[in-house]
């Protein structure tokens, strides 16, 4: 149709034109005018007949996109042992999983082609369905795991009915959990999938899971995420899946994994790690010469990365360097040593390094230990928890800085509102309240960006009017009972008597018990309670300086207001960026989220009040009380909508530094770690080039 209008615009326009030239005296304005509003009308079809890309697209387009940002490009093409990346040997294994048909493959003995790609592989050995990769520990599998991968994008981007392959890593898996119920969890935490989404994707069979870490799964644990993994497929039997697992650790387990299919990647030959020393030249003839004598080495030299550190550490170094050990884990401990020294000592000959060398090596120990405890692959500075605090003196110190900081912010605004004197001590006062509270919550919760939906807003709009002319007739109730105070004590008396009303609801629905089991959902429950017990208070006072007459109709006036206002802050939500590109960029979009709640709450907040003390009184008093409940509310909301998470942030990271766990510049430490090879930075994350370099920093004694 588009077409069509185009058509017919050019030629109007075009005939108008000749008619002119020809005829002097014709006036072409209508045609000229005809040709361009058939000219826009054909631009506006044309984009109401472009396929808009539909929310399930998007999601799609997204989640491939972070995967292969992350895992291909972040991880594959910049692994540590890439340039060792030969041809490895490939063999199945039908023997190492149970499988879900009566007759089973038999047990074979050759390798598969190297023509051959993962995704043939997986096609054929798996059956496009599931598939087990065995393999010593660096000897490839993450990496062939992540090649499959980077092939299965491709696939699903050519075709939209294949599913999303999404890389899982299971030593975050918890016991007794489903396997289904930790997929959703984790598409939310690590992809910043939204609940729902990940639960439906989950049922529904849109993703194909790459489950890496078998082996990093508790010890005791893990005959359970086998099973657990087992009935996964028995409910889910069209997902697939593909399992990688250290090969030792698997075969130790009484239960085997129930797939289509398994592979076992064999070690370098002699003939590949003679070829890839050959690349070097001269520089490696010591590493060679050894090779000859010690079986460890040799042994040590058969899997991708150890040859790859093996260069990295030893290259043009002299034997001497080298201890003579036939014990393996001793190589690989010296190996690993010598790796982080040469590294060390390439930094400090290129210019002056920011830390010492012992410093380093304690941040990275501690570092690598909390992620192994706490089953993070991926370190990003914003994940930080309080739990991360071991001692209760360290915990103590966490909460006082917090409690402090938000004592000092509101002693600011009670001085600033109120004067040095009053206003400064309620301000402290309060501020210690709050920061107790804050204080105590187990977890920070990162809030990445606000956004405002005037549908959502206009969708609770009745709800909330309905609960603001409650509110303003319960006020009207109340500020019967106040109305017999003095003049000047009836403000306080309703801001007294609704705080112990909250407090009382408070202990009845038993706030304190949730806010030990789940403490950022309590905290917004106390919140909300405060932020009801001050409204309904300050109103209560407000309207109880009105005539006896005037009281029910100030009280509907004062509802009405608050339900519009409530309306409109009904329809703000947060959600979580697709992806971050830089270090601390969730921690920066916090702060502005906390900015934005600070202005709009504060801003709606004063003009609600502000209207309401300027019906009852003057124009100025109402202005007055305007600004000074704006910046109360506006502050109490900027902490739940960003302050408090950036405040907890700081807390926490002034803690570890004075304890000497991270440094005060933390940023600049992990790009420092990433110069000296040890670190690699993703995005707005950091993972160790390796598990088994993060093992050896976590095993250090510094």
């Amino acid at each position: 149709m588009h077409l069509i209008l185009r058509a017919v615009g050019i030629l109007a326009i075009f005939v108008s034109l000749i008619w002119w030239f020809a005829e002097p005296g014709f006036d072409p304005l209508y045609a000229f005018i005809t040709g361009l509003a058939a000219l826009l009308g054909s631009l506006i079809v044309q984009k109401q007949e472009q396929p808009k890309e539909t929310l399930d697209q998007r999601n799609r387009r997204v989640m491939l996109n972070h995967v292969e940002n992350f895992w291909v490009k972040g991880i594959l093409e910049m692994s540590l042992h890439g340039a060792a990346m030969l041809e490895l040997g490939i063999k199945e294994d039908p023997s190492a999983v149970s499988y879900p048909w009566t007759i089973k493959s038999e047990q074979r003995n050759e390798t598969i082609p190297t023509r051959k790609s993962m995704l043939q592989i997986f096609d054929e050995v798996g059956m496009g369905r599931s598939l087990l990769i065995l393999g010593a520990p660096g000897s490839g599998k993450t990496t062939m795991l992540l090649e499959l991968a980077r092939l299965l994008i491709e696939r699903a981007r050519q075709d939209e009915t294949e599913p999303v392959p999404v890389v899982f890593h299971l030593a975050s898996w918890k016991e007794k959990q489903s396997l289904a119920g930790w997929l959703a969890e984790q598409l939310n935490i690590i992809y910043y999938v939204p609940k729902k989404t990940a639960l439906a994707w989950v049922d529904e069979n849109r993703i194909l899971l790459l489950l890496d870490g078998l082996d990093e799964v508790k010890q005791d644990n893990r005959p359970e995420c086998v099973e657990a993994i087992n009935l996964f497929r028995n409910e889910h039997g069209l997902t697939s899946l593909v399992v990688c697992s250290r090969i030792e650790e698997y075969l130790t387990l009484d239960v085997k994994l129930s797939l289509e299919g398994a592979i076992k990647l064999q070690p370098l030959t002699r003939q590949q790690i003679n070829e890839y020393f050959g690349r070097f030249g001269k520089s490696l003839a010591a590493i060679k010469q050894l090779l000859k004598k010690d079986k460890a080495l040799q042994e040590l030299a058969q899997t991708p990365l150890m040859l790859s550190i093996m260069v990295l550490a030893y290259k043009d170094r002299n034997a001497d360097d080298w201890i003579a050990s036939g014990n393996l884990e001793q190589q690989r401990t010296h190996l690993f040593d010598m790796y982080v020294a040469r590294m060390f000592d390439r930094s400090t000959r290129s210019a002056n390094a920011p830390f010492t060398k012992l410093q380093a090596l304690r941040y990275l120990s501690w570092l690598a230990c909390m992620m192994i405890q706490h089953n993070i692959i991926t370190y990003q500075i914003e994940a930080m928890q309080p739990s991360w605090l071991k001692k209760q003196s360290q915990v103590r110190l966490y909460r006082l800085y917090v409690s402090l900081i938000i004592e000092l912010i509101f002693g600011l605004i009670g001085a600033l509102v109120g004067g040095l004197g009053f206003g400064l001590i309620v301000g402290l006062i309060f501020g210690l309240l709050v920061g107790l509270i804050f204080g105590t919550a187990h977890r920070i919760m990162m809030i990445d960006r606000l956004k405002w939906s005037g549908q959502k807003a206009w969708g609770n709009l009745t709800v909330w009017l309905g609960s603001g002319l409650s509110i303003g007739l319960l006020s009207v109730l109340i500020s019967e009972l106040i109305s017999k105070l003095n003049v000047g004590d009836r403000m306080i008396g309703g801001l007294i008597f609704f705080l112990i009303s909250v407090v009382i609801v408070g202990l009845m629905y038993g706030t304190a018990d949730r806010l030990k089991r789940s403490g950022q959902e309590a905290l917004g429950n106390l919140i909300g309670l405060l932020g009801f017990g001050l409204y309904v208070g300050l109103l209560s006072g407000l309207i109880s300086e009105l005539n006896v007459g005037n009281r029910l109709l100030g009280g509907l006036i004062f509802g009405l207001i608050f339900g519009l206002i409530s309306a409109v802050i009904a329809g703000l939500t947060s959600e979580q960026v697709e992806e971050t590109t830089y270090s601390g960029q969730r921690l920066k979009q916090t702060l502005h989220s906390g900015l934005l709640s600070m202005l709009i709450f504060g801003l709606v907040f004063g003009l609600g009040f502000g209207l309401i003390i300027g019906l009852i009184g003057t124009l100025n008093f109402g202005l007055l009380g305007g600004l000074i409940f704006g910046l109360i509310f506006g502050l109490i909301f900027g902490l739940d909508g960003g302050y408090l998470p950036f405040i907890q942030h700081y807390s926490l990271r002034l803690v570890l530094s004075q304890h000497h766990l991270l440094p005060h510049h933390l940023k600049g430490f992990l790009e420092y770690a990433v110069g000296l090879i040890f670190l690699r930075r993703i995005g707005g994350s950091y993972i160790f080039v390796h598990r088994l370099l993060m093992e050896h920093f976590a095993g250090m004694e510094v």
